[in-house]
């Protein structure tokens, strides 16, 4: 077989993750258009396109099939793709396993487990059989907007939403491989699919980037940051003062949703790095219904749990994106506008628009596109009748209907922003408890929230990731600072635990 041309990722716009390469991982856990309704688009032509592309994998995945039947019967289903590829691999010696499997290993280090019946090999990103997890780096320049997406292991050419057919057949492939049975002969064995084996080691290195003495610095300002829902940018945007240190998880339940009008703890979320494509969110907060789409726009998210807006957007003009609800994808790009001196408080500042109404009631699509062409429709003509019921039903939408803080339903007014009204959603929101896990739905009448009130207990400080003392394991502490100041009170407390502790385990 042909050597593989070797390929350079390197770009000098990605993040530098070699200074942080002997740092350990500090887990928070336990460590310190302009016709709004396009009669000429054709659903029957959809449909019939659609069809081809089906047609097209089903054809793809016949013709694999018949050529691994006419290959020696010596090489399992996973080797004879790895061989067609040209791949290098090396079966797993001494394997612990109960069915004496002969794992297939790939990539640079030989790191990346692939199981031998394992028939959609082929499928994979080609980035997890040429590159070094540790050391890889997605070229921004072949990105439109120097955007990485995904992790970056897949080409742009195969993100879907873009304009070749291309993407959407990427994207149902992605769908068909993430159900097949080979995923099942992973899951038997407490493994990943080797995409995500391979997204796991991006995720423990840039754990510890998001830790770095570089991070821990950047958390001591306030943000001036601007807040634009994306295709709709000069109609729907906000502008708020915060902490830099402040947790991606609480920036999310305490200062993007009320600030913009979203309901609470009702859709997921992901937070997206355009410098090298990885993907924060409530890894481990499964309730979402909307976290069902991960495997098949993100691949898999890494928790936000402990992650500070610092670890994001670190100097003035940094960009970053949040999208809000991943079913309907209300994508919002966060643009650090200046860096201040440190505050606690955090501040809505300016904004202008109303938030778009959940579920898109009352658009004929979903999500920044049909909200886009809904808001230049109603520019032009707000009193059609077309307009007053696509109005009239986004005044259902559960954050019009029933608002977060109480009291009567809130009218949905596309052009209006008021303030003061968010001004006031924040502050309650901010006094009150953090949205921790949810349970149920929101939309729900059952819906329920685990909440909770903890701050540092050195300093009460609600909004920065908190560590646990590794020692007792009893209390938290938002900085090092924190922990170090508390430490004459805390020892002897701390000393009764830890024995306590270890007496238990004798």
């Amino acid at each position: 077989f042909a050597r593989l041309e070797e390929q350079s990722t390197m770009s000098s716009g990605g993040i530098d993750y070699s200074k942080w390469d002997n740092l350990s991982v500090s887990d928070d856990s336990s460590a310190a258009g302009d016709d709004y309704n396009d009669d000429s688009y054709d659903d029957d032509q959809q449909y019939h396109e659609g069809d081809d592309i089906v047609s097209s994998l089903q054809q793809q995945s016949t013709v694999a099939d018949n050529d691994a039947s006419s290959t020696s019967g010596d090489y399992s289903p996973a080797e004879i793709a790895l061989l067609k590829k040209g791949i290098a691999y090396e079966k797993e010696q001494d394997s612990n396993d109960d069915n004496d499997i002969d794992w297939l290993l790939v990539g640079p280090l030989k790191n990346i487990r692939v199981h031998p019946n394992d028939k959609s090999t082929s499928m994979y990103s080609s980035i997890i059989y040429t590159e070094d997890p540790n050391t890889y780096i997605p070229d921004r320049s072949e990105y439109i907007d120097d955007r990485v997406q995904k992790w970056g292991i897949e080409p742009p050419s195969s993100q879907e939403g873009g304009s070749s057919g291309d993407g959407l057949l990427d994207f149902m492939s992605r769908m068909m491989m993430s159900s097949s049975t080979s995923s099942m002969e992973y899951y038997k064995h407490n493994l990943e699919n080797p995409e995500l084996q391979f997204i796991d080691s991006l995720i423990e290195r840039r754990s510890k980037y998001n830790n770095s003495d570089e991070i821990t610095a950047a958390m001591k300002f306030t943000y001036v940051v601007r807040i634009e829902l994306c295709e709709c940018e000069k109609d729907v945007w906000r502008r708020v003062r915060v902490p830099s240190g402040i947790g991606l998880s609480i920036f999310h339940d305490q200062v993007i949703c009320p600030v913009m009008g979203w309901a609470r703890g009702y859709h997921g979320y992901a937070y997206e790095d355009p410098r090298d494509g990885t993907v924060i969110g409530p890894a481990k907060n499964s309730a979402y219904i909307d976290t069902m789409h991960v495997p098949m726009h993100y691949k898999k998210v890494m928790d936000d749990k402990g992650c500070p807006l610092a670890a994001l957007l670190i100097k003035k003009g940094d960009i970053a994106y949040y999208n809000y609800d991943l079913g309907d994808g209300w994508m919002h790009r966060l643009v650090l506008e200046d860096i201040v001196a440190e505050e606690d408080s955090v501040t809505l500042m300016a904004g202008e628009g109303a938030c778009p109404p959940e579920d898109s009631n009352g658009l004929d699509s979903k999500g920044c596109g049909a909200y886009a062409d809904f808001l230049k429709a109603y520019k032009r003509n707000p009193k059609k009748m077309k307009m007053k019921e696509a109005v009239k039903e986004a005044s259902r939408s559960i954050n019009y209907s029933k608002p977060w803080a109480g009291g009567p339903p809130i009218p949905f007014k596309p052009l209006e922003f008021n303030i003061g009204y968010h001004r006031m959603l924040l502050t309650l929101m901010l006094a009150g408890p953090a949205l921790k896990t949810k349970k149920g739905n929101f939309a729900m009448p059952d819906g329920k929230y685990k909440e909770s009130m903890k701050g540092c207990d050195n300093c009460g400080n609600r909004l920065k990731p908190l560590s646990k003392c590794t020692g007792c394991r009893k209390v938290s502490y938002c900085s090092r600072e924190c922990q170090l100041q508390a430490w004459k009170l805390h020892r002897s407390e701390c000393k009764k635990h830890s024995d306590k502790k270890a007496k238990t385990k004798k």
